[in-house]
């Protein structure tokens, strides 16, 4: 056996006298913290908490507790095996995990901040309240994670798959906005094949800038998706789902114009590419002018100016960082301003409307007068001939002596035909 041999064996004996040392002790201080408990088997990790096997008895939950808080934070990591692993609450905050296979591993609540995670592997696992502000997540492979809680913002996720991934509604709405900000300010960086498109509100984003070669659009709900002048060509797309976009089933033209290539093809009759010649440099050539029937002025100033936007001259120059921040700061301000006039415009609709539902029950009221039950008009018809009766047996005194009305009418009568 030569002596490299020989060292390797004593380091690997040494590491499991080591390991087998911490497990004693680890379970050790457990039986005195808790009392012996029988018929209970321990796993040891260097980086999982001791726990019991599935299917036996365990300890009280204080007893699987994880152990100290793993700082990995600025460590070099990259290429390294971290499958299945217990890592909740790590601290890995600008560490390099670069092509870090993390796939299936607990994940819960990990500080990721700054860290560089391209092309790493984190397919399955649970993300639940972990931290990637800052995150370079270029081409790292999400399917089937778990992103619940999770903050999207200043990440870069060129070329990251993100399918079959779990999502809460609050995580979504950032997740939301990071698509509809790269649509229109990074449209190079979006790659929607890569993303689960039905969890996103396409009518949302700008699709205009977006390359859609071989974006699958199956189970997507485009109602609201302007279609026209998207290359839909090389998409999966359904005939309902353009009826869905459209608000209408289109007709066969409008059909044939919607899925046909919107790379427009060379125009012939020139016998030199001029378009050619400029932005690639080549050297002048000769134009061979007796094929040609004649040339307008007008083809040549068209041709100018379609050579002078291809070489970058007359158009807008690429939007700095800054001017992007004001841009969105101007729409965020916009959108606040349009939210506060229809909140207004929505009060003062209340209003009106509560001030008009007064006034017609004011009104109503007014009109209103309640016609007399059958009871009340009963009663009025007994006591009308109840006060005739009164009046009838109501007497007068006069001069000592009591005359009832009916006395009292026949004097009078008679007095008149006396005097008459």
């Amino acid at each position: 056996m030569s002596n490299d041999e020989d060292t390797e064996k004593k380091n690997l004996e040494t590491l499991r006298q080591k390991i087998q040392s911490s497990k004693i002790a680890y379970e050790r201080s457990a039986s005195e913290a808790f009392g012996d408990v029988d018929n209970t088997v321990f796993e040891w990790s260097a980086v999982s908490a001791a726990k019991p096997k599935p299917g036996v008895r365990r300890v009280e939950d204080k007893l699987y507790k994880p152990l100290s808080k793993i700082e990995f934070s600025g460590k070099k990591l990259e290429d390294g095996n971290f499958a299945g692993e217990n890592l909740e609450n790590a601290n890995f905050s600008c560490a390099d995990l670069s092509g870090t296979d993390l796939s299936g591993a607990n994940l819960r609540g990990v500080d990721f901040s700054g860290s560089n995670l391209s092309d790493a592997n984190l397919s399955g696992a649970d993300l639940t309240g972990a931290v990637l502000s800052g995150a370079v997540l270029k081409n790292t492979n999400f399917t089937g994670a778990n992103l619940s809680g999770i903050k999207f913002e200043d990440i870069d996720i060129e070329g990251a798959i993100l399918l079959d991934i779990k999502i809460d509604d609050w995580a979504l709405e950032d997740f939301q906005t990071l698509i509809e900000f790269l649509a229109k300010y990074y449209p190079h960086k979006l790659n929607l094949t890569l993303l689960n498109l039905t969890l996103l509100d396409l009518s949302r984003i700008d699709l205009s800038k977006v390359d859609l070669r071989g974006v699958d659009f199956t189970g997507c709900n485009l109602t609201g998706v302007d279609l026209w002048g998207l290359d839909l060509s090389q998409c999966i797309i359904t005939p309902e789902q353009i009826a869905q976009a459209l608000g209408r089933v289109p007709t066969p033209a409008e059909m044939k114009m919607l899925l046909a290539p919107k790379n427009k093809a060379k125009r012939k009759g020139w016998n030199i590419d001029f378009e050619d010649f400029f932005n690639n440099r080549k050297e002048f050539g000769v134009i061979d002018t007796t094929k040609m029937k004649g040339t307008k002025i007008s083809d040549m100033m068209k041709m100018g100016q379609k050579l002078m936007q291809k070489m970058g001259y007359g158009q807008a120059p690429e939007p700095t960082d800054a001017e992007i921040v004001a841009e969105i700061q101007k729409e965020k301000a916009d959108k606040e301003k349009s939210h506060n006039a229809e909140l207004r415009e929505v009060i003062e609709a209340r209003k009106r409307e509560a001030l008009e539902q007064m006034k017609q029950e004011k009104e109503k009221k007014k009109e209103y007068v309640p016609e007399p039950s059958r009871e009340e008009k009963k009663v009025e018809k007994e006591v009308q001939p109840r006060e005739k009766e009164v009046k009838e047996k109501k007497k007068v005194r006069i001069k000592g002596q009591e005359f009832d009305a009916a006395t009292i009418g026949r004097i009078k009568s008679s007095m008149g035909n006396t005097r008459s």
